[in-house]
């Protein structure tokens, strides 16, 4: 097994440096990584049902779909990711179970009654301390998960705040619940970098026919590529995914207004809008259009009465 402390905190490139080593390695790997702030939702999700869009706008943080189903999940520099990728027999490659072994077992070996839930996270008592997800590839399996240490729960709450508005679709929905974090329980770990340290040399120990694997010049360069070619796109982290159907009521001045849109890989399709009357003309002027704030706003910004963000903001949540 190979093993790699990456200390990238670069959320799009280390989501795409998991991808990249689950599809051009044969070797096992367990690799633990931080990121900086970031919103990570899974492969068939809607971020706008998941997310507080204004929020992750107005604090400058990034939204990221990973390759792995399962729901959304905040990371800061105050929680841990680990990723997990095994060769298995074909038929056995999902086991969430077995992966999160590890983990568990490390929890409990440094003080925290630790246990696998039911939708595969990892609980001690009845809050929720990690979130795993998993991914097949032929006889090849991704699993990979968070660890809560001392992240901003706060900011959290705020960034997964789910939708305001109507959104019909068949995405994935995440299952909110009670969080926790584990600084000051755990008997010998004070930091999450020693976190950090702590899982791998654990794992080092699990895995004894172990090398540890430092990325060279090649892999970043092809990790780099798929960091800007897929993960920092607005057609993978937004487009992609089911169509949908967004609703929402709303004041405009003194008057009601709802809109509502059919929104296909990311573009408005069609509009209906009732409302003053001095809107009406969103009807004609919002498809075509990608739903997303930017190009909302300019277009709205250059044609409507606006008098502030929040009547674009109804347009989205």
């Amino acid at each position: 097994m190979l093993i790699i402390d990456n200390s990238s905190t670069d959320p799009w490139f280390n989501i795409a440096a998991e991808e990249y080593l689950f599809r051009n390695f044969e070797a096992e790997i367990f690799m633990v990584y931080i990121n900086a702030r970031s919103v990570i939702i899974g492969k068939h999700q809607n971020p706008l049902e998941e997310v507080n869009a204004r929020c992750l706008r107005e604090n400058n943080i990034p939204l990221i779909r990973r390759i792995s189903g399962g729901g959304t999940v905040y990371h800061d520099e105050g929680n841990m990711n680990y990723t997990l990728i095994r060769n298995t027999e074909d038929g056995k490659q999902v086991n969430f179970s077995e992966y999160t072994k590890p983990l568990v077992s490390f929890l409990k070996k440094e003080g925290v009654d630790a246990y696998k839930g039911e939708k595969n996270e990892i609980r001690t008592g009845n809050m929720k301390i990690s979130g795993n997800a998993e991914h097949v590839f032929k006889n090849r399996v991704l699993h990979h998960g968070t660890l809560l240490f001392s992240a901003d729960l706060g900011l959290m709450s705020r960034c997964l705040a789910q939708a305001q508005a109507d959104i019909s679709s068949r995405a994935v929905k995440s299952n909110p619940g009670s969080v926790a974090n584990l600084d000051g329980y755990m008997e010998n770990i004070n930091s999450v970098d020693e976190l950090k340290a702590g899982f791998l040399e654990y794992i080092s120990g699990l895995y004894p026919d172990n090398e540890y694997y430092k990325l060279n010049e090649r892999d970043i360069k092809q990790i780099q590529a798929l960091k800007i070619n897929k993960f920092m796109t607005w057609e993978w982290n937004y487009a992609w995914g089911p169509d949908y159907t967004f609703s929402k009521t709303f004041r405009i001045g003194e008057e009601e207004a709802n809109v509502k849109l059919e929104v296909s890989k990311g573009i408005i399709r069609a509009c209906k809008f009732s409302g003053p009357g001095s809107w009406e003309k969103v009807e004609t002027l919002l498809p075509g259009t990608r739903h997303f704030y930017d190009d909302i706003a300019i277009l709205l910004n250059a044609n409507m009465p606006v008098s502030d963000s929040d009547l674009i903001y109804n347009f989205i949540m």
